[in-house]
């Protein structure tokens, strides 16, 4: 599992740092302002936070049991009976949750957030300032994050993934830090073990692309629907962070193990 999770870690931060430089200069060849590179400065801003744990652990040195506490997420460990054996997601289940989070007050707050930092930045421009244009921004922000929530429930029902975010039950903050973080890529599987979350990924990417449909000319292309893809991407990693450690504000699930026992 810790193989797999640096793999992915190792994967994004390359794909980072070939398309940071491209996506510069492009932005300088369209002489547009220099704060609409927010995209890639997050994608570079979050594989640093990503990056930063692994390296660490890896220049140390531990005991057997400082390993397990390294370990991002709880499979069954020793003193640790208090958690629930992790049961898989029903197809009921999958349902209530996208229609109980497409209308959520998180949904609101996420369109909410990305209206405002578009406002700030004027982008798009055709959409002017004012009530009339954060009421627009407002409403793509909503419609991109409808699409995105649609698209990864058809695919995760499809490739028997599980989003939905528990809980580290680790101790120490940047453990925790650690696993919240790498939950932005990671979905449980039915036995409960977590691997890279393609139903997610792919969810970001069709909204990225989708949303073009609605905006002005100057927000289309390839270079704004990987900013798009970046942005989300960043702000579900904040709110996984919110989730780790603030979990009665956002309603997070308890720890879970694996259960150990052979399957019948």
């Amino acid at each position: 599992m810790r193989r797999l999770e640096n793999g992915t870690v190792c994967f994004i931060a390359s794909a980072a740092f070939v398309l940071t430089p491209r996506l510069s200069m492009a932005r300088r060849n369209r002489k547009t302002r220099s704060t609409e590179q927010f995209g890639p400065v997050a994608v570079i801003c979050l594989m640093a936070l990503l990056l930063g744990p692994p390296c660490t652990t890896a220049q140390t040195t531990s005991t057997s049991g400082a390993a397990n506490r390294e370990t991002p997420e709880p499979l069954a460990a020793p003193g640790r009976a208090d958690y629930k054996v992790y049961v898989p997601i029903t197809e009921k289940e999958r349902l209530h949750y996208y229609f109980s989070h497409l209308f959520s007050p998180e949904a609101f707050l996420r369109s909410a957030a990305g209206a405002g930092i578009n406002q700030a930045m004027n982008t798009p421009s055709e959409w002017g300032q004012g009530a009339a244009g954060y009421g627009r921004r407002f409403a793509s922000s909503f419609g991109a994050y409808m699409v995105q929530a649609t698209v990864m429930y058809g695919t995760s029902a499809a490739l028997h993934e599980d989003n939905r975010y528990f809980q580290s039950g680790e101790s120490g903050a940047g453990a925790r830090l650690k696993y919240a973080i790498l939950s932005t890529f990671m979905a449980r599987h039915d036995d409960g073990s977590r691997h890279f979350s393609w139903s997610r990924i792919i969810s970001y990417g069709a909204a990225a692309g989708i949303s073009r449909a609605w905006q002005p000319p100057s927000n289309r292309g390839a270079i704004n629907v990987v900013d798009a893809f970046a942005i989300s991407v960043g702000a579900e990693a904040g709110f996984n962070v919110a989730r780790e450690f603030l979990p009665g504000i956002f309603h997070s699930r308890a720890p879970v193990m694996v259960s150990l026992s052979p399957a019948h």
